[in-house]
């Protein structure tokens, strides 16, 4: 049995009549997922018939595969995501028909990426999403996974919650997954019961109530605030949603649940919230819930700067659905319904990635970017296509040149199974490797 901090034990046994079953199942072992990117159809030697009940093409799996030995993991074709956090799947198709036809998005507390990733296959290329990170080492991490997804209406950015204040009423959903205690993953994580105290508890609660504060007023009339955490702790939870409704204008929306979900709606005074406990659902602790703005002001109109066009490229399909930009001796393509907002946005936030980055600008010559086959709206018939097995796919992730006799001449797009991993560039019988170096696998393959 896990040794558990005595005042979280404590609190437990005080608040819940099924406390010792809810202590106790921290102790068992953690539920393992997936989520499929469907745009991505992949071969997978895994047994995906134990489906997520409230997510779409996620599946638990009986163990954890080592994902950096699977190609499929680099090109964007899975994501492994705690199952609790995917029911944010089940609450954008409750609010889809009230979204506008290009929806802005923001998540503000982004890293890794699990719902960002998830956000981006549920618009399947409607509106704009921006995946937010505070911590730049984090938010780089967020943008890999992102940009391996493939979906080409998203931004990555690094700033705080104050740092969008300044935008005004901009998004139609702002996603919270606020900074927390950590309790829910008592489970999978002996370091957060290590760090867990009740001093850090109520500072989670106050911060959390910062960036609530910071965030409110760039909701428009009518838009949602998803807030979650990963704990059980009500003064982090309901408690600061109450908050929320005492001093700002918003109204609770309730989710419709299925009654064998596990999952505990937890009610308070003017709404409702719902509980992922650890005896109950398979999957971690979590809470969400729901607000809508009920009165504010509408999206205002951003300025656009004086930013450099750049020529459509024949690397990606339907080229005249998106707008070209040169930024940063960058070339990047952002589909036409956004490019105006994301461009006045950009702006402001300086992402550390926007669009699909098509191409670098170089003196020498455009050369196509390292990231590009990743994209979605890459055209597969624009670059020679090399096929290599999962040994080689390994290698190519690794870092390693390719050798043969009979590599492709010139640029050229490595994959496997179909799946594109990346560039390379053949010289006579070598090919030098241009997968990004902050990407590669450093294990041994």
């Amino acid at each position: 049995m896990k040794k558990l901090p005595a005042e979280f034990e404590q609190r437990i046994r005080q608040t819940h009549a099924d406390a010792q079953e809810f202590l106790d199942a921290i102790s068992n072992e953690p539920f393992y997922s997936i989520r499929l990117n469907t745009r991505k159809p992949a071969q997978l030697s895994l047994d995906l018939s134990d489906r997520v009940q409230w997510c779409d093409d996620a599946y638990y799996l009986s163990t954890r595969p080592n994902y950096t030995l699977m190609p499929e993991f680099h090109a964007g074709a899975i994501y492994p995501q705690e199952a609790s956090s995917m029911f944010l799947r089940t609450i954008f198709n409750n609010i889809n028909s009230e979204l506008p036809q290009q929806p802005i998005v923001l998540d503000l507390c982004a890293a890794p990426g699990g719902k960002s990733t998830l956000v981006a296959q549920f618009l399947n290329g409607r509106g704009l999403l921006i995946a937010n990170e505070y911590i730049r080492s984090r938010a780089w991490i967020l943008a890999e996974n992102v940009t391996k997804q493939g979906f080409a209406n998203t931004m990555i950015t690094n700033g705080d919650a104050a740092s969008f204040a300044q935008l005004g009423a901009m998004f139609d959903v702002v996603l919270i997954d606020a900074p927390c205690s950590g309790e829910g993953m008592f489970r999978k994580d002996d370091v957060a019961i290590a760090e867990w105290t009740p001093a850090n508890a109520n500072m989670c609660a106050n911060r959390q109530r910062e960036i609530i504060e910071n965030i409110a007023d760039s909701i428009v009339e009518g838009g949602y605030m998803i807030y979650s955490t990963c704990t059980f702790n009500p003064a982090e939870n309901e408690e600061n949603m109450q908050w929320l409704l005492d001093n700002y204008d918003f109204e609770n929306i309730q989710i419709p649940i299925s009654e064998n979900s596990g999952i505990t709606t937890l009610h308070f005074k003017n709404g409702e919230g719902y509980a992922f406990y650890p005896h109950k659902v398979r999957g971690e602790g979590f809470f969400v819930c729901v607000m809508r703005k009920t009165s504010g002001r509408k999206r205002k109109q951003l300025k656009l700067p004086k930013m450099q066009k750049g020529l459509a490229s024949n690397n990606i399909i339907n080229s005249d659905s998106y707008n070209f930009y040169i930024i940063d001796n960058k070339q990047i393509a952002i589909p036409n319904e956004t490019s105006e907002t994301a461009v006045a946005l950009s702006s402001a936030l300086r992402p550390l990635r926007m669009g699909i980055e098509v191409s670098e600008v170089t003196r020498k010559g455009d050369a196509p970017s390292p990231t590009l086959p990743l994209s979605l709206a890459f055209n597969h018939e624009s670059l020679p296509l090399l096929n290599v097995d999962r040994d080689a796919a390994l290698k190519f992730l690794h870092g390693d040149a390719l050798a043969s006799a009979e590599l492709p001449q010139g640029w050229f797009v490595v994959q496997h199974n179909g799946l594109a991993l990346g560039l390379c560039k053949s010289v006579g019988s070598r090919a030098n490797n241009y997968y990004p170096k902050e990407w590669r696998i450093r294990s041994n393959v």
